[in-house]
């Protein structure tokens, strides 16, 4: 048996991702990779696109702390009210306004928008609805916060944003916050010359946790399988994951969000009493892949270092079988 398939040191503690994101979401450029579902995915009509991509752009530049492209988003006339009753006016105040934002809070982030409605007015005024989801800094509790906002056609065919309204922002509830790792579920596996490795993941059915099991067999016959439970912490505010072994070994872990990654900050016991620390670092690459390897991993006390990253694809379905 390979280490780089010990469940104990990974699969076990992440073991294959599965990539299903609830549609139709617009998540940060960071996570465009995670931003693929298994599902079928909502068509969106073409007359609405537009708004769609602005949401996308709006997500990006303000992960880029872009201030000028998101000044450009609206009218020269434009007003936000904010979710404070605060009335802004004018596009260069409203400009400033976020260069306020971004220097004052430097870990804030928009996650997700979620547009919920698109109704055209006329064929030059839409209004748009929908929610923002929002931390205050990396691996803080999200919020959040609904919108609307009311879109002008320009002469260039542009839309842009005339009035924008945000309101009071509200913490997520426990499966909101695990929906957050819904891109798991499914199945997957990993294969070598050596061994291969199936995991499942699906909601359990109070839908306040994510379930796995895993089997790896080797191709000499031998076979190791292990569950694992994740759910919210609604103590430490963070996504926190159980696992069990079938040869003793337990573990925990934090789960935290950076970018295009989640980090799996993790500790535990081996079947052969050793304890365990390391980082996984998980890379959503599309709907049919995901890559992760460890950092600092720590057995019993010895430091091993970095792993190469293990690719895993989506599990192919069951040829049909020939009728007769």
């Amino acid at each position: 048996m390979r280490f780089k398939y010990s469940p104990e040191f990974g699969f076990g503690l992440g073991l294959l991702l599965t990539v299903v994101v609830s549609a139709p979401h617009v998540r940060a450029q960071e996570n465009a990779a995670a931003a693929t579902t298994a599902e079928p995915t909502i068509a969106i009509p073409a007359e609405e696109q537009p708004f769609w991509d602005s949401a996308q752009a709006f997500v990006d530049a303000y992960a880029k702390r872009d201030v000028a492209a998101i000044g450009d988003m609206f009218t020269e006339d434009a007003e936000f009210l904010d979710e404070f009753g605060e009335l802004t006016e004018g596009r260069e105040a409203i400009a400033a306004l976020y260069a306020s934002v971004f220097e004052a809070n430097e870990g804030a982030s928009i996650d997700e928008i979620q547009l919920t409605r698109v109704r055209f007015l006329s064929d030059t005024v839409a209004m748009e609805e929908g929610f923002v989801i929002s931390s205050e800094t990396p691996g803080s509790p999200h919020r959040r916060s609904r919108y609307v906002a009311l879109h002008t056609k320009q002469s260039d065919g542009k839309w842009l944003i005339n009035t924008l309204k945000d309101f009071p922002r509200e913490p997520l509830g426990r499966q909101d916050e695990l929906s957050q790792l819904s891109w798991m579920i499914g199945e997957w596996v990993n294969e070598d010359t050596d061994s291969v490795v199936h995991t499942t993941c699906d909601w359990s059915p109070d839908g306040n946790y994510l379930l796995r099991q895993f089997t790896m067999q080797s191709h000499d016959g031998s076979e190791l399988s292990g569950v694992q439970r994740i759910g919210w912490d609604p103590a430490l505010k963070k996504l926190r994951s159980w696992t069990f072994d079938s040869q003793g070994g337990f573990f925990n872990g934090l789960w935290t969000q950076n970018g295009s990654q989640w980090l799996l900050n993790l500790a535990g016991v081996t079947a052969d009493g050793e304890s365990v620390t390391a980082t996984s670092v998980y890379t959503v690459i599309d709907a049919e892949m995901v890559t992760w390897n460890y950092q600092n991993l720590i057995v019993g006390g010895e430091l091993r270092g970095n792993t190469e990253p293990i690719t895993m694809v989506r599990r192919p379905p069951a040829p049909l079988q020939a009728s007769n």
